[in-house]
């Protein structure tokens, strides 16, 4: 063989080498060329599954005991009176859309998002975790992997938007404005913040720092986040598995109206959830003091809630365990229970997840992952749910729901272009 062809043979190998160690990195780093792939590999996957191009992790095959309609009704008679506040992602225009839903389950508003209204750069089909209405018909709304959070009018156009941290898989209302999530980086980052702001401006008027604030406190405090001593957190940390230790999913404040229910804590009191430590905690509002923690029996919980009645629940996703609950804990005793064990209501959602327990005292329950919200009595009837069908097999997913009574819009939304 002459030292052409060697010369030729060897060249060869090395691209050939070189190209796969690159495709390696680039599918370590999740980066283009590899993206466009595995993108288009899922495109592929959901039309063989349904028919259709659907975006990957926004549809799921509906269960046996899931009606394949878009609203049904059980009990008339037992629905609490007002209005759902529905985010999903619209099967047809393959896009996140916000409902508003009357009781005859008509769509009466719809807001649009596009997240290039808030960042021109990001992409229009951000995930959006919380899309929550105000009483004038706007609606706040954050995103869990991008830099943004905004108020919308009924357009879906920006009134405000922050886009300075990640906001974060939680907006809540208090007494003195709303509370979230943030962080410098991304929603699992070191760098988490709880940060209440003004829904009318966006102006951020308090932030306490989940690291600097709580766990550098105390040792005991350090040690209920599950901290040992000596240990660092990296506020620039973006990825790997040890970066997402606590994993911050809910932020409450205790209202004066609930306050009497709680006399272990006071009005303003702050709890909290973070998922990877199975953890719920309050927090005083003022001396960053933990008043209270408990680990489980949830498990990869969201969206913990005060309850009138003296109680905190929360909607246990229970990872693996092929069902999600809701479970009540009284703080004072620390007993817990499934609220609806033996009554045959069943839903499932791996992540997320919301519940709200409503005025005339029954349940809302959003399951995301299925694509579906139920409203149940206390004593597990169903009452009615929604479905965000794609066919008769498929559900498309539905990322928060919410219920607003009647009277709560001081005007109806409607977009006049």
């Amino acid at each position: 063989m002459t030292a052409r062809a060697i010369s030729i043979i060897a060249g060869l190998f090395l691209l050939i080498l070189g190209t796969f160690f690159a495709g390696m990195w680039t599918t370590h780093q999740n980066w283009w060329p590899w993206q466009t792939v595995e993108e288009g590999r899922k495109l592929l996957h959901s039309y063989r599954a349904t028919g259709k191009f659907l975006r990957d992790g926004t549809y799921t095959k509906r269960k046996d005991y899931v009606p394949d309609a878009f609203y049904t009704v059980y009990d008339q008679a037992a629905m609490a009176k007002g209005y759902l506040v529905i985010n999903r992602f619209h099967p047809t225009e393959q896009r996140f859309v916000t409902d508003l839903i009357d009781g005859e389950g008509k769509i009466i508003h719809t807001w649009p998002i596009d997240f290039t209204k808030i960042d021109p750069k990001g992409d229009p089909l951000e995930f959006i975790h919380i899309a929550t209405a105000l009483p004038d018909g706007s609606l706040l709304v954050d995103f869990d992997d991008a830099r943004g959070m905004a108020r919308l009018d009924a357009c879906g156009n920006p009134i405000w938007t922050k886009t300075d941290m990640v906001y974060h898989h939680s907006i809540e209302a208090a007494d003195d404005g709303y509370w979230t999530w943030a962080d410098g980086n991304w929603e699992g980052g070191q760098d988490q913040r709880m940060v209440r702001f003004d829904p009318m401006t966006g102006e951020t008027l308090e932030s306490i720092d989940l690291a600097k604030d709580v766990a550098a406190r105390s040792p005991a405090d350090a040690t209920a986040l599950t901290i040992p001593e000596g240990f660092v957190f990296n506020p620039k940390a973006t990825s790997g598995v040890d970066v997402d230790i606590l994993h911050p999913n809910d932020v409450e404040a205790l209202t004066a109206a609930m306050a009497p229910a709680f006399p272990q804590f006071k009005a303003g009191d702050i709890l909290i959830s973070l998922r990877n430590i199975n953890l719920l905690a309050v927090i005083d509002r003022h001396t960053h003091a933990m008043l209270w923690a408990q680990y489980g029996p949830w498990k990869d919980q969201h969206d913990a809630d005060f309850n009138p009645d003296g109680t905190i629940s929360v909607f246990s996703n229970n990872i693996d365990r092929n069902r999600s609950t809701i479970i009540s804990i009284d703080p004072k005793t620390n007993k817990s229970r499934d609220l609806f064990y033996g009554t045959g209501v069943t839903f499932e959602s791996y992540i997320m997840g919301k519940h709200q327990r409503l005025p005339n005292g029954n349940w809302l329950i959003t399951a995301p992952i299925q694509g579906r919200v139920i409203e149940v009595t206390s004593d597990g009837r169903m009452v009615r749910e929604v479905n965000n069908v794609i066919d008769q097999t498929f559900n498309s997913i539905v990322t928060y729901g919410e219920f607003k009574p009647e009277g709560f819009f001081t005007t109806l939304p409607t977009c006049q272009k």
